[in-house]
């Protein structure tokens, strides 16, 4: 069995690769739908590490954004609660 380290990095990788392909506004709704998801995890926290990541790779701003506890919209590169 992988160590949580190589499974996180290992999934990342995957979920990373999977949102290259989503547009901004599929990404937002990726975000969006772990808001109010009580789980948890390693593929949860690679999942969330990967959509930050994307974000930031877009530049897109979400620094008004703390946690997933509200949904969010996107108007032009920033993140706003919906």
């Amino acid at each position: 069995m992988k160590n949580n380290k190589n499974l996180s990095q290992e999934l990342f990788e995957k979920y990373s690769l999977s949102f290259d392909l989503k547009s901004d506004k599929e990404v937002v709704e990726s975000f969006n739908s772990q808001v109010g998801n009580p789980g948890s995890g390693v593929a949860k926290s690679s999942y969330l590490s990967a959509i930050k990541s994307q974000f930031i790779k877009r530049e897109i701003d979400f620094s008004e954004i703390s946690g997933y506890t509200k949904k969010v919209i996107l108007k032009g590169k920033k993140l706003y609660i919906d």
